[in-house]
């Protein structure tokens, strides 16, 4: 929750307004693969959550970092493994907090696995919700 102050020739109004964690994504998030894998060991074990996901409209590994870049959420790299294709990201916030995920395309059922990692637990917060806001849209 953000306050707003609007400030006009009469008075100075007063608001609290909910702001989308996603409006806090930093443009300059993209981050190189070997920067994302050297800090994805670095992260320890205990600093990673895994959620399950929709993906209702059954959007294409494509599509779906389309959405995300649109968003400020950046593909670092994908690869195919057993069938699945899994993709990595890299998030900014902008007080210069990273996280990192990978979200695993599964055959078949329209569920994602989303694994997010970050070394402030607290940046992984309800991101996993921002993720399926992302997507639906």
């Amino acid at each position: 929750m953000k306050r707003v102050a609007v400030k006009n020739d009469i008075d100075v109004f007063y608001f609290s307004v909910v702001v989308p964690l996603l409006a806090y994504f930093a443009d300059d998030g993209q981050m190189e693969k070997r920067d994302f894998l050297e800090m994805w060991k670095e992260i320890p074990e205990q600093n990673e959550q895994q959620f399950q996901i929709q993906n209702a409209q059954r959007l294409s590994a494509d599509q779906i970092c389309a959405k995300l870049q649109a968003n400020n959420v950046f593909t670092v790299a994908r690869r195919s493994v057993d069938g699945q294709e899994l993709l990595y990201h890299s998030i900014k916030y902008t007080n210069g907090l990273y996280v990192l995920s990978e979200l695993k395309l599964h055959q078949g059922p329209p569920a994602l696995t989303l694994s997010l990692k970050s070394s402030h637990l607290t940046a992984i917060a309800n991101l996993n919700e921002m993720f399926q806001l992302i997507l639906a849209n």
